[in-house]
Order: C-alpha cells, then structure tokens, then sequence
C-alpha cells in the first residue's frame, strides 16, 4: 500500500469516526425535551415557562400564562426575565435585540442595536451600549414607552460602572479634570466630585454603607499604589497612600468613614532556589499554598490596616497578622486563623480555629469558641452581626455579640441519615434577626431572640423528616466568606418550606406563617417538586412535578387548589414503558437502606436479562428523577441507555460505617442489597450480572471484585486501588493531604496509626490476585482528585497476577469527562463492555476487547 493510498484511508476513517461521533450525539433524540418553570410575576397571574431539547436547543420555546391562558407561544432559546409588573424581557445577542413583552396587552417593544444591557427592574431602567452610535444609554420604561435619562458617546467615557445594588451609576469622563459624576437610579439625580481626578481602572463597592472604593489599576491587579474611599451620600472622599510594593485584598468599610484591608508583603527570601528546588516544610503554616507558590521567591504575611477618617486614626493590630476577619461595626470584627492548629485533618475550610470578636480600638480579643471544626457546617453568622450561633458537641450556643455573652443553647437531635438531597443543614435567620430557624429530632424549630424561646414549627410526628427553605434570601452585607456560614430571608414571617418523609420518600410544598403551619400546597406526593415559584402574597404557586416514568410538568396552585399548567408534549412511548421497584433492607448494623432497581424497556416476565449494579454511597434520591439517554456522560454511564438494551439497572445504598472500613461495608451492603433484588424480581439472570462504579464508587468496585466472584464483568473509573497510598498523598483539588477524606471524610476509616489493620483490610491492590472479574478501568491523566497513577499501579498488579484488565487513560481528562468525544468514547467502550461478556457479543464493535482481555496460553510461564 503506498503513502498516498494510507493517507486517503486515515481521511477517511477520521471522517467516519467524526460522524460517528455525530451521529451518537444526534441518536439520543432529539425529541427528548424538559420544562423549567422560569417565573412567576409578584401578583400571581403571569407566568413563564420554557421548553429546552436536551440535544437540540435551537428548538427550544417559551410559553407565557395569562390568569392560566396562553399568551404567547415562541420557538427561541433567548430567556424571558422578569422586568416589572406583567413585563418580560428578552436579549437577542445575535441580533443585538432586547425585547419588552407586555403580557397583559400581548405587545413587544424592541430596542435595536442593544450590546452589554444591564436590566435593572427595580427601576424599570436599562443601561446598555448603543452599537450603532457607539454611545451608553440609560433609558426607563414606562408603559410602552422608552425615555432616555442619559447618554454619554463611549469615546468620551474613560470609566463607567453600576453599583452592585444596582442604586448608583458612577461615570468618568476622558477629561478626568471634570470629576466623576453619579446618578442615583432611585431618582435619577445626579451629583459631581471634582476632587477626584484620578483615573478609576476599577472599583469596589461597600455591601453595607454608601461608600465605593475607586482604585488605580484594572481588574486583576491588587497592588495598589493608593485608593479613594470615597461616601456618595456626603460627596466626601479621601485618598489614602499605601504601600506600592504590596498587594491588598478584603476590602470592606466598617463605617461610612473607616474601612479595614489585608495587606499581603513579602517578609523574608526563601532559603533555596526556587528555579531548581521546591521546599516542603512541616511546619509551613500554609502548605497548601506549596505548589501554586512555588515560583515565588519570598514568604507573605497578611496584615491588618484600619483607617478611620472621623477620629483620623490608623490601627494595624500585629496580633491579627494571618487571620481573616469579618467587620461587624465600627469597632468590631469577627476574626479567625483558619491555620492556627497544625491539623490537616480537615479539609481546608473545616480545619479547627478560635473564633474570637476583636475590639478594633482597645485592641482586645474576646474568645467566642475554641477549636471550632467546619464553619461552614457548624457556624451562623446573624444578618446584622448581631449574633452568632455555633454547633458543638450536638448543642446550639447562641452567643450575643453585643453584650459578649452567652445568650442561649439548646440540645440538638440529629439522624445519622445520609442522603444526597438537603444536604446542608437548614440555619437561616429572619432578616430583622427576631427569629433563627433550624432542624432537631426531625422538627423544624425557630428560636425567638426577643423572648428567648423556642418553638416547634413544623412537628415530624417522630418520623425521619428533612427540610430545605425555598424563601428569598436576603444578600450578605459582609464580604464574601465561604467559611462561616450566612443565610436570612427577606420575609420573616412567612416560610415556604419543601418537606421530605426519608421512610416513605415523599416530598410536600408548606407555607408557614408566623410561626404556624398554614397552608399545604402539595402533600405527601411520591413525585420530585422542583422550580417552586410564587407570588408575593403566598396565595399563588407554580412548580414542577417528575417521576422516573414521567417528565416535568408544570403546575399551578391558586384559590386553594392545584391544577396542571403545562405537560410536556414529549411522546409518551418515550418513558411510559418505564418500571422501577424499590427494596429495602438493612446493613449488618441494623441501618435502614434502599434500592432502586429500574427495569428493561419491553420488559417480559417470562424472560431473564442481565443486570447492572451501579454502586457509590446513598443512591436512592435517584427513584424519583426523570432520566434521558445520551452519550454524552461524565461517567461514561448512562441509566435509560442500558434499560433500552434489555439490562436492568440496580441502584443500591451503601453506608460506611467504621467497623468495617468503606471496602467492607460496601462488600457488605452489596451482598444484602443483592440477595433482597435477586429473591424479589426472578427476572433477573443471576449469571448475567455486572458491577459499575465512579470516583468513590470506582474504589468500592475495585475492592468488591477482590472479595466477591459472582460478577462476569466490572468498570471502575476514576477510583482509588490503594488506600494506604491515597491517605499518605496530596490531593490537589483539595488543596490538602488526602487523609483528611479517610478520618473525617468519605472513606470513614480514622487515623491510619490506630487502624492500620482496617486499611490494610479496605485496600483493593493488596487482594488484586483473587480477582476473577474482567475489569475494564479508566482515569484521566489530569485528575488532581483521584490520582490516576492509583488506576496504573492497580494494571500493573493485574498484570503481575495474569489477571485479563484493560486500562484506559485519557491524556487531557480530570476527575469527569468534560469532552464531548471521550463522553461518548468511554460510555459506548462502557457498553461494549458489558455487551461481550453478558451478552456473549462478538462483533466488530466488541473487538477491541476481545483482541486486548485475553492471554495467549502458550506464552504463560507456570
């Protein structure tokens, strides 16, 4: 064959593989649709709802409700936004359109050549740039009028920015010796500065106080020379020199005329060089930082600088160096060492630390808690800083800031259930911080800081119960913080509360008020509510209902009764076929555990067909969800793929307790799950079976096929083989060493010192010779999560024993698919998979398995 024959072949085959490729993206259906019920007005009588094909989305539409009626049915996959009243806006970025549409007078208004709008509804405005002139343009809306408030060509604007609140819009002009000017978008009045005559590359406005902070380099750039604290209620500013050599961050106002920043300086060489060597330290305060700043030369410290323009004063407290503070009021701060115990443990934010309030001026520290373990789960701070609640040793303790004292606790009782949905604890606070709402003995509770008493809101009846908040929220006026926690809503006295029973696996829609269970807007239903929208008055709701056998529908609850709004016209020969049967059982420590198993499409009673067990930690959320069959999965496993195939699909809960270590008692869980399955559906062909896994699921499959032979055929993607070796590794995404996953995380298992045994016992790799399992493994070459080395070392063990393995490793792949084409490559290899050895299918497509899984015998040494 001559080069040119070869060349023409790989064109060709590329071409094939591409449309191959396509063609699997296209096959899904694109005819597979989903309601999202997107708004609802503040009266209750329009809503929007839009139609998205999950593979095709330029056949997406939108349908607008009037009283109940259809307005306005439009095929585009531009969102319609609430704007005021019966308003709905809509941004065409191809056409540069913005569309108004009245749905009380079915009218649009369009406004051309729109780019970069900035819709502010509560004003009824919108600022957008002008491409045909070149100029900004704020206009308002009125009725179906637009009028122009200001306009300004962007040749003459060196600076221009809407405040965060939306409430101001500041300019700069080219001549920055005219000042800056603002206009208040309340009442549209304007006021100058020309004090300021510097140039703004960007700015910082304060979450609680009418100041804005104008700096001199662009976005990105922290190191600034000086800055302008600058209250646009008073039009006084002050400029304020700072170190040019070192770079700021956490900028907040502690007054409408003080303000506290963090500077970041470089205090001493490292004493190596960085070109050559990277220096880990034991004792460095912040490891993970180790890698990221490996290519710098010097240490940094964070400083401390509070600068008050009333009493014209500068503090910089050195005993806040490296902490991380929250300003609460003029003279006070709520303050933390996220490093100030040696313990990697924990993950990053949940490593232990004193939480103390700083009096800024006395230059006093007063201890709030001790040792203070995960913030973010176990912390609340009140929306006006006036309280804070933290958790220990299953207690609430209110601590009233004010008065530095200890206000109130109350014992809490928690179930150990583990489930994928409400996951957060539910901490919330009135925004006028009268009540704090959260969960105990499956109750939902508020306590009354005015009284100093607690209620129960909604009684469980003693039956396992979980809550999640839909409410509004309030918008934090203290900086960003990831690590404490911080949740208010914007009406105090009426709650809409999703409720679920765990036992029975129903959901209801509650509104609460004032303290009073008072409506039930759906009860006890076995469908998933989802996309919960309502009016202002709480008398009207439009929401989302789904099964795994029937997709979302929308429907609306008005007058005290519900109705259907809006079914999806999606064929129902798509998913009426579809049949699940949910068992239960229990681990051999008595816990309660479910499985979900889906059946075949066509399924017949008289015939048998393999099954795939798909395992990770507790699946049973998954019984309610409608699913669609695509190629394109992170995992490479697709659920709805399988059942057309003819397989049924096993969702099985695991618990990890710490007896046994994460290995076992998912070994242990497995079994039981599979007897329960195997005596109640006979359908299931016994000798047919497989066993898929990803991420901590990929590990527990590695190590069942260790232990368990009653699999011919197993995947494990993205999963650790050894467990000692993770525990004593760096894990990347976490910025952390991995042990903290083993003794305070998912894996369960404690201190590798005083549980050696039980990670030896849990550890895949050190059983990899009594695999009789064909397994077909995965990683992607970038994972910083899993590190895909683990999935290499498991081969070469398999290899070492002869055990028939095929590893698959994606160059440019994390912890997830995130390519099209390998989404597709790794869930059809996955099928092939399973297709040859469950279903005996030998064929082109399979090849690649058979020519990879086998030893020739010939060539085996004994």
């Amino acid at each position: 064959m001559n080069i040119k024959t070869q060349i023409v072949i790989h064109i060709l085959l590329l071409f094939l593989s591409i449309k191959s490729l396509n063609a699997q993206i296209v096959n899904d259906s694109l005819n597979y649709s989903e309601l999202r019920n997107n708004e609802l007005t503040e009266d209750g009588s329009i809503s929007v709802i839009t139609k998205h094909y999950k593979f095709d989305p330029k056949k997406d539409s939108v349908f607008i409700f009037n009283q109940g009626k259809l307005v306005l049915s439009k095929q585009t996959n531009v969102l319609f936004n609430k704007f005021n009243e019966h308003k709905f806006t809509s941004y065409n970025t191809q056409k540069n359109e913005l569309e108004l549409f009245d749905a009380s007078t079915i009218q649009t208004l369009v406004i051309s050549n729109v780019t970069k709008p900035i819709i502010i509804p509560k004003h009824s405005l919108i600022f957008f740039l002008d491409s045909s002139t070149n100029s900004y343009r704020l206009t308002k809306v009125s009725r179906n009028k637009v009028k122009e408030i200001w306009s300004e060509k962007k040749s003459n604007i060196s600076f221009i920015n809407i405040s965060d609140d939306q409430q101001i819009l500041l300019i700069q002009r080219n001549d920055i010796e005219q000042g800056i000017e603002l206009i208040n978008l309340l009442n549209l009045k304007k006021t100058v500065n020309r004090d300021i005559i510097h140039p703004i590359k960007q700015v910082k406005w304060s979450k609680k106080h009418p100041v804005v902070f104008l700096l001199p380099t662009p976005f990105g750039n922290n190191q600034y020379p000086y800055l302008t604290f600058y209250n646009y209620h008073t039009n006084q500013n002050f400029r304020q020199n700072l170190n040019q050599d070192s770079f700021f961050n956490d900028i907040e106002t502690t007054s409408d005329s003080s303000f506290k920043i963090i500077e970041n300086t470089f205090s001493k060489k490292k004493p190596y060089n960085k070109d050559e060597v990277e220096l880990w330290s034991t004792t460095d305060r912040y490891l993970r930082n180790a890698l990221s700043n490996s290519n710098t030369n010097e240490y940094s410290i964070n400083r401390h600088i509070v600068f008050n323009y009333k009493n014209k004063r500068v503090y910089q407290p050195q005993e806040l160096d490296n902490h991380e503070s929250v300003s609460l009021n003029e003279n006070t701060l709520l303050v933390y060492d996220s490093n100030q115990y040696l313990d990697y443990t924990h993950s990053w934010s949940s490593r232990p630390r004193d939480i103390s309030l700083y009096d800024i001026k006395n230059h006093n520290l007063t201890i709030i808690t001790k040792k203070q373990e995960s913030p973010f789960n176990t912390t609340s701070l009140s929306p006006r800083g006036n309280y804070f609640v933290y958790i220990k040793n299953n207690k609430l303790f209110f601590y009233n800031i004010n008065n530095k004292s200890l206000e109130n606790t109350f014992e809490l009782h928690e179930d150990n259930q583990k489930l994928r949905v409400f996951v957060q604890r539910l901490r919330t606070w009135s925004s006028d911080e009268r009540y704090f709402y959260f969960v105990s003995n499956s109750n939902l509770m508020r306590y009354d800081t005015k009284n100093k008493t607690f209620k129960i809101v909604i009684d469980s009846n003693n039956i396992t119960s979980r809550y999640e908040l839909i409410n509004p929220l309030t918008t934090s006026i203290f900086n960003d913080n990831s690590e404490l926690h911080y949740r208010a809503i914007l009406n105090d006295n009426k709650l809409i509360i999703l409720k679920l029973n765990i036992n029975e696996n129903t959901r209801s829609l509650i509104v609460v008020d004032n303290g009073k269970q008072s409506e039930t807007i759906v009860k006890n239903t076995k469908d998933l509510i989802s996309n919960v929208k309502y009016s202002k008055d709480l008398k009207s709701f439009t929401f989302t209902l789904e099964n795994f056998n029937k997709p979302k529908t929308v429907f609306i609850y008005k007058n005290g009764r519900t109705r259907q709004l809006f079914k999806n016209s999606m064929p129902e020969e798509y998913y009426t076929w579809k049949q699940q049967k949910i068992v239960t059982y229990k681990d051999k420590y008595g816990n309660n555990l479910k499985g979900i198993l889906f059946y075949p499409k066509d399924f017949n009673r008289n015939n048998k067909y393999p099954m795939i067990t798909h395992i990770y930690e507790i699946q049973n959320s998954i019984a309610n969800k409608f699913l669609y069959p695509t190629y394109l999965n992170r995992s490479g496993f697709n659920t709805d793929i399988y059942l057309e195939k003819g397989y049924f699909v096993f969702y099985p809960d695991i618990l990890t307790t710490q007896q046994e270590g994460p290995g076992l008692s998912a070994l242990n869980c497995l079994e039981i799950s599979l007897k329960t399955i195997l005596k109640e559906e006979k359908a299931i062909d016994k000798d047919k079976l497989g066993l898929i896994g990803y991420s901590f699921g990929g590990y527990a499959t590695n190590f069942i096929i260790t232990q368990l032979h009653i699999f011919k055929a197993a995947v494990s993607g993205f999963g650790s083989s050894d467990i000692v070796n993770s525990y004593f590794s760096y894990n990347e995404n976490f910025t952390s060493p991995n042990y903290f996953l083993f003794e305070n995380g998912q894996f369960n298992l404690g201190s590798f010192k005083e549980n050696k045994e039980l990670f030896l016992l849990n550890s895949p790799i050190l059983f990899a010779d009594q695999i009789k399992t064909p397994l077909l493994g995965f990683a992607g070459k970038e994972d910083r999560n899993v590190e895909w080395k683990l999935q290499q070392e498991f081969f070469i063990a398999l290899l070492r024993f002869r055990k028939p393995h095929i590893s698959l490793f994606y160059k440019n792949e994390a912890h997830g698919f995130s390519k099209k084409e390998n989404q597709v490559d790794i869930t059809k290899r996955t099928m092939d998979w399973f297709d040859y050895f469950l279903k005996n299918k030998d064929t082109e497509q399979t090849n690649w398995i058979k020519s990879n899984i086998f030893f020739e015998e010939n060539r085996i040494i004994n």
